[in-house]
């Protein structure tokens, strides 16, 4: 990062969530830093273990797949499904333990608090899927199909983990849980029950969470911003413009420089170079 602030101004670090942006950023001549190593890191702790679980699953809950993997071993898909489950929880609370877990805490407190007007985006969806002109008026750091993504996620990864608890339990000990008491039973079957529709339910918002990601011209650059930390700052303009719009203001008006050197190793920043 430069020491030059007048041409690379920042933000206080407690507008949280928000980038230091220059004012009037040129298109591929400036990025904005959307990510903290943290909250990039949280991520794909997280993300990398659940395809693990879900591609080691899906056979497991779905024989019909088991001819598509040359030399299937159940025993075998079982201990990878419980080696993705073991991940899916140390990784991430690791993350948590050793990371930044202030800009974490801000990235959830802006990722789960639904403002009413970037409900105006789920409007706009349909156009801009379809290529067309579309208003993001009134989108923050994150949009409401991501918010609503990231409950979707929430509750059913508590789904998952019960009744993947519990699954387990009653594999690894099969006394622990009585399969002959009624309660047992019942607990056994509803606990199967919840976690293949979980499965089921999880599949197409997954899928078209990767398709936005990775194959959308409108949206793929925000993978980007997850692996590498900096988006284009016109595309963050266009697509994130209340965020846009508070990051450039600052706290003092547009272009206050009042970060701290310590503060912006953790804190987003903006870069002029690619």
């Amino acid at each position: 990062m430069s020491n030059d602030r007048s041409k690379h101004p920042e933000v206080d670090g407690a507008r949280s969530g928000d980038s230091a942006l220059l004012d009037e950023p040129l298109r591929g001549s400036r990025e904005v830093i959307r990510f903290g190593a943290t909250e990039r890191a949280f991520h794909w702790a997280f993300a990398i273990p659940f395809l693990g679980l879900l591609l080691s699953g899906l056979p497991l809950s779905f024989p019909v797949l088991r001819s598509w993997i040359n030399g299937y071993s159940p025993q075998v898909g079982l201990r990878l499904h419980l080696v993705s489950g073991v991940a899916w929880i140390l990784a991430p609370a690791l993350v948590v333990v050793l990371g930044d877990r202030r800009a974490l805490a801000a990235a959830g407190s802006n990722l789960f608090a639904i403002v009413g007007e970037e409900l105006w985006w789920l409007r706009q969806l349909p156009r801009m899927l379809a290529g067309l002109p579309c208003e993001m008026t009134g989108v923050g750091r994150f949009n409401a199909g991501q918010k609503l993504n990231a409950v979707f996620v929430a509750i059913t990864s508590v789904l998952f983990l019960i009744t993947g608890v519990i699954l387990w339990m009653v594999w690894q000990w099969p006394g622990s849980v009585s399969e002959g008491e009624p309660l047992g039973r019942a607990l056994i079957g509803w606990s199967r029950r919840l976690h293949y529709l979980s499965t089921m339910l999880v599949l197409a918002p997954l899928l078209g969470h990767i398709v936005l990601a990775t194959v959308h011209p409108r949206t793929k650059e925000s993978l980007r911003g997850m692996l590498f930390g900096m988006v284009d700052a016109e595309w963050a303009r266009q697509h994130h413009p209340r965020w846009y719009a508070e990051a450039c203001q600052g706290p003092s008006g547009p272009g206050e420089s009042v970060v701290s050197e310590a503060q912006s190793s953790s804190l987003p920043t903006l870069s002029s170079e690619r």
